[in-house]
């Protein structure tokens, strides 16, 4: 026997029926709410709530408001009893848990730890490992086709529960000064996956975005931005952009990031207007990129004197660099920081194409030096081919 059935057979004494040789006469319940309790004492509803719907909407004379009175009481009851026993065991309960994902000890009375009760066990968090488990929960994201995975515990690999993710919600809201937006939007969906990404899919792939270009190795990143290039080359063949592989890897991650996250919301950001205006931004911005600076990424061969100990012969050094100089990404919106207020700027969007005449100048210069070499101005000796 169930809690719910024995705390209704108790509370509508469902022992003492007209149908019993001791039938006390005294019971102040009445007859008709013996009866309409007794399918729930007797589980035959699926739930409760259903029992207590269909029963509302029955055809039968009876009073909805006793009723009503009487459905509260055994409930309460029942929530009363649930919260003994939760207190009871969350008492008993051994914490396993007290350092962060970081192995540092968590204090107890830290303002940002928060213990959780999970599976007859307590543990310590420090809540900003709580919402980076969340998160990354809620933004998987292979190879870019969103899938939400339910929140787990790290150290049992069981999900969270969803008193437990209230808990956490609540100790947020109340206990701290952090707004996380995707995890109080999944709050606002009552915790509901299907609902969460039937909402926010587009806001998921965004996040999935920026968590690829964050967790990218620096091999793969410099893969990605050569074939981003690779496929702009392909379309303004007369102003390429290449570089030389000996570039700088780190460098090159540096400056052609934000290229790259325009790059990837052109080809997968879910809305419209973002993939949009993402693809005409790049492909005007890498065009001023290379229209600043041809040669940005070629190797430049420098020739040194060398004298000898005796000051007789003189021999030349090679000296390796490589042409970085790049325009700013963000220089125009710098420019107009002070009126940007007063009016939207879709002039990057309006660019029009440069043609091939504002380019005779790079595309010459190519051709003289095609491999990007510096001389130094020396007395020429002899003709050097590289």
């Amino acid at each position: 026997m169930s809690i719910i059935n024995y705390i209704t057979k108790k509370i509508i004494n469902l022992d003492n029926n007209i149908f019993s040789l001791n039938y006390d006469n005294s019971d102040q319940i009445d007859s008709i709410f013996k009866i309409l309790f007794y399918s729930l004492a007797n589980n035959s509803y699926k739930s409760k709530f259903i029992m207590f719907i269909e029963t509302l909407n029955s055809f039968l004379q009876f009073s909805r408001e006793k009723f009503i009175q009487y459905f509260c009481k055994i409930q309460k009851t029942y929530r009363a009893l649930c919260r003994f026993a939760f207190l009871y065991k969350y008492k008993k309960s051994l914490i396993s848990i007290t350092t962060d994902m970081g192995l540092n000890n968590i204090d107890a009375d830290n303002k940002n730890a928060i213990c959780i009760y999970h599976s007859n066990t307590r543990y310590l968090f420090i809540i900003n490992d709580l919402i980076r488990i969340i998160n990354t929960s809620l933004t998987n994201s292979p190879m870019f086709f969103i899938e939400p995975l339910p929140s787990k515990n790290p150290y049992n690999n069981l999900p969270f529960t969803k008193s437990n993710l209230y808990n956490i919600y609540f100790f947020i809201r109340f206990n701290t000064s952090i707004y996380d937006d995707l995890f109080f939007k999944f709050f606002n969906c009552n915790f509901d996956l299907s609902l969460f990404y039937d909402k926010y899919e587009y806001l998921l792939r965004e996040y999935s975005i920026h968590n690829f270009i964050k967790n990218l190795s620096i091999t793969d990143f410099v893969k990605e931005i050569k074939i981003m290039l690779s496929e702009y080359n392909y379309v303004n063949k007369k102003n390429k952009i290449e570089i030389d592989k000996d570039f700088s890897k780190n460098k090159l991650i540096q400056i052609m990031k934000p290229y790259f996250t325009l790059y990837l919301q052109s080809n997968y950001s879910l809305i419209t207007i973002i993939k949009l205006k993402s693809r005409i931004n790049l492909n005007n911005k890498l065009k001023k990129f290379q229209k600043f600076n041809p040669l940005f990424g070629r190797k430049i061969i420098k020739l040194n004197y060398k004298i000898d100990t005796k000051f007789k012969k003189k021999s030349f050094v090679k000296c390796y660099e490589f042409n970085d100089k790049h325009i700013a990404f963000y220089d125009n919106d710098c420019k107009k920081f002070l009126t940007n207020q007063l009016s939207i700027n879709d002039s990057e969007n309006n660019d029009s194409e440069d043609n091939d005449s504002e380019n005779n100048d790079s595309e010459d210069e190519e051709i003289l030096n095609p491999y990007g070499f510096v001389f130094p101005q020396i007395r020429p000796v002899a003709n050097y081919i590289f």
